[in-house]
């Protein structure tokens, strides 16, 4: 803004006009001033005593839209409205009579094309060399913007400060020292005071000494870290005495410079709550007392499963006092499977609120011994209907559960006794009556192989001088080519029926094999292989064996655990779909777990997962066309679990399977060395 005197006051307007228009040339001094002004980024003028333009710079010209041959000599009155035009009168007669400079008034000018700017202007008072008034002069700068920012904020403050009133929660404007600066019509109502009383009240005057203390603590909170509380309650004192508890929220106000300059929140009057609350309490005491007596395992969890209340007896059931259980989550009692459960049925009664049937946790107890409870629980709510938390009664079915299953292993096994009782009895017959015509026909068929090569020159020579003949209605030339195949047909399957007959054997005998022998793991694989040879190499090109270095002696049966091996081995080649598809078999030693490793992996057609789970029970079977009676797995399984330990089955469709047998060493100091060969 430019006070006192103007630049101008050197030489009058009338001389300078009279310069320009007759060419002659500025002094240095005014042409510095003047380049100067043309500079600047604020509008520079001049006018005479009766409000025409005598000189400008380039910035006034883009202010009001007009050129430079228009706007020279222009009146005020011509950019301006009659009202503005007014304003400016008084504000040039208040200057011309004092000479003291006016500044950081707005005025509103009205631009060539009739749009409207606002411009904040500086005006003092142009004098000549002898000292008389010849005019005014002054700064404008454009504020159009800034107005109508202020326009828009002053506007969105009374639609905000409406829509507060409106609102049935209390809002409140307080300043650094707690002094009311505004509120809306609710908060003043919930106080009982009127808007004038109220204005300026500190927070003290309606609250007690122990609330204060805790607003001062929030406040003081709030400004320090410049986050918002909220939810928390105050009790405030009304005009008459009268007490009301509010739920309140505070934030921290700043101004334009971003500095601290009060707080603001909402207020919920929750008195009626408050009420409700304690009237709830009170019952909950009534009831938990009443079940206190009643000698019922109850319980209740908030919603994140931690312990809030239960009687006596409950605690009896994990085996922990009041207060280690008070508090206590779920998953400190239960077990990671146990936990994913009961949050699955705490998750579906949260979204459904219908109360679960009974149903059954293993719990964890503090001496870790493991319990079978039985429970049933519902949603609990507060008196606003919210969901807080859910409600049980638990029961220990722990024996219960022991002599229910005692009982179903003791009807399974009399289920399983009777059947390989029958089975035995079926096989033992059926093997009999089987096996003497099938040895028969084992020993006449290589018989008449012979008979039929011994007779073949024969009929060689019979068919070099006569040319073709029948044999059993089949010419000879054809029949010579079949009849090896034929024979060998006969033999095949004579040795499938045999072998079938041994399996059933070997599947209801349970007893008679000697369990004490100490056998090397590597070397039953050995044999076995040795006994395979012929099969692995027509199904496989890529067949490698990984034994470990040093496996410890296991105990049990060669024989048998060789038959298992045979068996694994002999699936795998089946399920090879060519011979560029492999099979990789490997031992090791798990020293943490004390168990001997046998994995065998091919490359196979692999197992559907429905099927996976049923390949190991007796007379289940995918090789109907190689003549499977579905007992190999069932045996290996069964033998396996003689030697104490497990047999499972990986499997994907496509890439092929993966059977592990896990086995227990004895506790023996025999080792027996192994070596690593592929």
């Amino acid at each position: 803004m430019v006070k006192g005197t103007c630049p101008m006051q050197r030489k009058s307007n009338k001389t300078l006009t009279t310069a320009k228009r007759t060419g002659e040339v500025p002094h240095p001094t005014e042409e510095k001033y003047r380049s100067i002004l043309q500079s600047i980024e604020e509008g520079y003028y001049e006018v005479d005593l009766a409000g025409n333009f005598t000189f400008f710079n380039d910035s006034m010209v883009r202010i009001l839209g007009y050129s430079k041959n228009e706007l020279i000599g222009m009146n005020n009155r011509r950019y301006m409205s009659e009202e503005t035009s007014k304003k400016v009168y008084q504000t040039f007669n208040d200057v011309f009579r004092t000479g003291i400079p006016a500044t950081a008034f707005d005025w509103e000018l009205i631009r060539k094309d009739g749009t409207r700017r606002y411009l904040e202007i500086s005006v003092s008072l142009a004098r000549d060399s002898k000292g008389l008034p010849i005019g005014f002069c002054g700064i404008a700068r454009d504020v159009t913007e800034r107005k109508q920012a202020e326009e828009a904020l002053q506007a969105s403050e009374e639609k905000y400060r409406t829509i507060l009133n409106s609102i049935e929660e209390g809002y409140y404007e307080v300043d650094l020292a707690g002094n009311f600066t505004f509120f809306n019509e609710s908060l003043a109502k919930n106080l009982n005071y009127s808007s004038e009383e109220l204005l300026g009240m500190n927070n003290r005057e309606y609250m007690n000494g122990e609330t204060s203390k805790l607003v001062f603590e929030t406040f003081n909170e709030v400004y320090r870290t410049g986050k918002p509380k909220t939810a928390f309650e105050w009790e405030l004192i009304g005009k008459e005495g009268t007490k009301r508890f509010v739920e309140c929220s505070v934030s921290l106000m700043r101004n334009e410079k971003g500095e601290p300059k009060g707080f603001y929140g909402t207020a919920r009057d929750i008195t009626e709550r408050k009420k409700e609350e304690e009237a709830l309490k009170e019952w909950e005491r009534k009831y938990r007392m009443t079940l206190q007596n009643l000698d019922v395992e109850y319980f209740e969890v908030d919603l994140k499963g931690k312990f809030t209340f239960f009687t006596d007896i409950f605690c009896r059931i994990l085996g922990y006092s009041k207060e280690e259980l008070m508090g206590m989550n779920n998953r400190q009692y239960q077990s990671e499977e146990t936990a994913k459960k009961v949050y699955q049925i705490y998750n579906e009664l949260y979204r459904t609120g219908k109360p679960s049937k009974l149903f059954e946790w293993e719990v964890i107890r503090k001496d870790g011994t493991k319990r079978i409870v039985e429970t049933s629980q519902c949603l609990m709510q507060d008196s606003r209907g919210q969901r807080i938390g859910f409600c049980g009664i638990a029961r220990d079915v722990t024996e219960r559960k022991q002599a229910e299953e005692q009982l179903r292993q003791h009807e399974q096994q009399m289920m399983e006794m009777n059947k390989m009782v029958a089975l035995g009895t079926l096989v033992s017959g059926v093997a009999h009556e089987i096996n003497n015509p099938n040895n028969f026909i084992m020993l006449n068929t290589p018989l008449l192989l012979d008979a039929w090569e011994s007779g073949k020159p024969i009929l060689e020579e019979y068919y070099e001088t006569n040319g073709d003949f029948l044999i059993g209605g089949m010419p000879y030339t054809e029949m010579r080519e079949n009849i090896p195949v034929l024979f060998s047909g006969i033999l095949d399957g004579s040795k499938r029926i045999k072998q079938i007959i041994e399996d059933l054997r070997d599947f209801i005998r349970r007893d008679g094999s000697d369990m004490t022998q100490l056998f090397d793991v590597n070397g039953v694989i050995r044999s076995a292989i040795s006994l395979l040879s012929n099969m692995i190499m027509k199904a496989t090109t890529h067949f490698s064996v990984k034994y470990g270095d040093v496996l410890p002696s296991l105990r049990g049966n060669f024989q048998r655990f060789e038959q298992v091996i045979i068996n694994l081995i002999q699936n795998a080649c089946q399920a090879l779909p060519n011979a560029q598809r492999g099979i990789f078999l490997s031992t090791s030693y798990d020293e943490k777990k004390q168990v001997i490793v046998v994995s065998l992996r091919d490359e196979g057609m692999g197992i559907p997962a429905e099927v996976l789970p049923h390949i190991a029970e007796p007379f289940f079977t995918t090789k109907h066309d190689f003549g499977g009676l579905g007992l190999g797995l069932s045996i290996s399984a069964r033998i396996v679990k003689e030697h104490g330990g497990t047999l499972n089955f990986t499997s994907e469709q496509g890439k092929g399977t993966t059977a592990e047998i896990a086995l227990p060493v004895p506790q023996t100091k025999n080792v027996v060395a192994g070596r690593t060969k592929t």
